[in-house]
């Protein structure tokens, strides 16, 4: 008689969950505290996780340093001159798998006449990446601008969903032509009033001709101040705008 033996193998697939970096094995913590004299050297092999605030002169990474941001539930502000990623350094604030979510502040402090020699590239408060270095920052992803679809009453609040859309454009003033009925954008510009005085020129001319009815909508992008002329703030005043004349660098 002869016997059959069936051997039935299941496969298991398993899946493997992103690891974010904060939680990369072999990070040790560091918190360096606020001494504003104190430059920070994160080299040979050195691989840490910052978990608090803190304030330096200046950080360095290189030579297989790496510097990673806890992702923690509390905010994080870290204060320096400026941070060079130099060779084989490395900078990590989330992943793609894995971005970041909590909230961080990179605050460069000092003057512009300071006395100590800048960097022959990066100058002074910079975030710089040299030749051979990394930096990774990835975080959700979020809607630069939107407009309404349909007539928002005082206190309505949220009842009404509305249309997103993503991307207004390059530094300067954006301007978006919208039809009222509809909702649909008719035209779209940019005037780099930040780079030329013939683009302030440009914007006084093109809001002239903008058709009864219509509305203008405009954003900044980066900014848009340093050439803008007074000819353009005064086109956009007869539109009804208030606050168009104040218009400054951040």
């Amino acid at each position: 008689m002869k016997i059959c033996v069936a051997f039935v193998v299941v496969a298991v697939l398993h899946i493997a969950q992103a690891v974010c970096p904060d939680q990369w094995p072999g990070l040790q913590p560091w918190t360096p505290g606020h001494n504003e004299a104190h430059r920070v050297t994160i080299g040979h092999g050195r691989r840490v996780v910052l978990t608090s605030s803190a304030t330096v002169h200046s950080i360095e990474i290189l030579n297989g340093g790496k510097l990673v941001i806890a992702d923690s539930g509390r905010p994080i502000l870290l204060r320096a001159k400026h941070i060079l990623i130099g060779n084989k350094g490395e900078l990590h604030i989330g992943s793609p798998e894995c971005p970041y979510k909590g909230n961080l502040t990179i605050s460069l402090f000092g003057r512009s006449d300071d006395s100590e020699v800048e960097h022959s590239y990066f100058g002074r408060k910079y975030v710089g990446v040299g030749t051979g270095g990394t930096l990774e920052i990835h975080g959700d992803k979020k809607l630069s601008w939107t407009f309404l679809n349909k007539t928002l009453h005082p206190g309505q609040g949220n009842e009404n969903s509305y249309h997103f859309e993503r991307s207004w454009g390059n530094r300067g003033i954006i301007v978006h032509i919208i039809n009222p009925n509809t909702g649909d954008v008719l035209h779209t510009d940019r005037f780099d009033t930040y780079r030329s005085k013939d683009e302030s020129r440009r914007l006084a001319q093109y809001v002239d001709e903008v058709e009864t009815g219509q509305i203008l909508a405009m954003v900044v992008n980066d900014e848009g101040s340093n050439n803008l002329e007074d000819l353009a703030k005064k086109a956009l005043s007869k539109l009804g705008s208030r606050h168009f004349h104040r218009l400054g660098f951040r």
